[in-house]
């Protein structure tokens, strides 16, 4: 008994050697045929690789302004909500602006602002290095008189390519942002971009100096209606911290954003990255090479009885 412990190890041991031996010298026999594979797979890779388009990427890194620390109110808290009144120290604007440029209804606005980005969205058909313009669809877009040959899409349409084009980047503890637009022009990128950054912190504003008049009015008609000292007191320091308000967003360029870098026009393509594309198809043509010999060989068992046959 011990003696048969003893020499199974090497029995199997053995048996594993020749199975190795026998499984390369499969694949080396059939080395032609991998070869040939992976050389088919290659060169489809190389020709899809090249059948796509060049992408470009321009970003910008952007702080988020802070708003100045309010008067301290108390017992005002029910009238302030009632009129929309943010009374918090600090409001931050990170968020809001997020969900903004997000937004379909931003998209909406961003179409009306500037007729190009509709078509250089949905209907660009390739990038012009020389003349640095976008070539369109000619069988969906008249460039040359800016009418469309078909149904003109929606902003509810091209929402899903908007959102593929645009990317933000929310860093809530440093309260910083990088927005990206991802194009096949490097140049609209760029003015995309641009064009993103001056709406949506257009929008905050429009949003906050309407919100702020409308709470300016309410107090007003509030402070009239009292006779209470310590009330209209606290109704004045929150009729300031409208003015506040009213006064930022009518003489800051910048309501929301600080803008730490600027778009640029981007010179390297952001992808495709061809050469990862052609690696990968040619492992993947060497793979599918060994898997087909080894397939033949062991679930094609006739195959082997007419060689040992023969």
């Amino acid at each position: 008994m011990k003696q048969l412990d003893q020499t199974h190890p090497n029995n199997s041991f053995q048996d594993d050697t020749i199975s190795l031996k026998e499984l390369f010298g499969l694949l080396w026999k059939g080395r032609n045929l991998i070869i040939l594979i992976t050389s088919l797979f290659a060169l489809g890779s190389i020709y899809y690789a090249w059948s796509l388009k060049d992408y470009y990427k321009s970003s910008t890194s952007l702080s988020i302004v802070q708003a100045a620390s309010g008067p301290s109110i108390s017992g005002l808290g029910g009238l302030a909500s009632i009129a929309g009144i943010n009374i918090s120290p600090v409001g931050l604007k990170g968020p809001m602006y997020i969900n903004t440029i997000r937004s379909r209804s931003f998209l909406k606005h961003l179409l009306s602002v500037d007729e190009n980005v509709l078509p250089s969205l949905v209907a660009a058909e390739s990038y012009d290095k020389e003349s640095k313009k976008l070539k369109f669809n000619s069988d969906v877009y008249d460039a040359a008189n800016k009418k469309w040959l078909s149904t003109k899409p929606t902003h509810i349409q091209i929402f899903g390519t908007y959102m593929r084009a645009v990317n933000v980047d929310f860093h809530e503890i440093r309260q910083t942002m990088d927005v990206s637009v991802e194009h096949i022009s490097p140049i609209f990128a760029k003015e995309f971009l641009e064009l993103i950054i001056r709406e949506s912190d257009n929008i905050i504003r429009q949003k906050d100096l309407k919100r702020s008049s409308e709470a300016l009015a309410y107090l007003t008609s509030e402070i009239s209606r009292t006779s209470v000292l310590d009330i209209k007191s606290n109704i004045n320091q929150l009729i300031l911290s409208q003015l506040q308000i009213q006064m930022t967003a009518n003489i800051s360029s910048n309501y929301v954003l600080n803008i730490i870098e600027p778009p640029f026009i981007p010179e390297k393509k952001s992808k495709p990255s061809r050469s990862l594309i052609v690696l990968l198809g040619a492992m993947l043509g060497f793979v599918i090479g060994i898997v087909w010999i080894l397939m033949r060989h062991y679930f094609a068992p006739h195959s082997t009885k007419k060689t040992s046959g023969s």
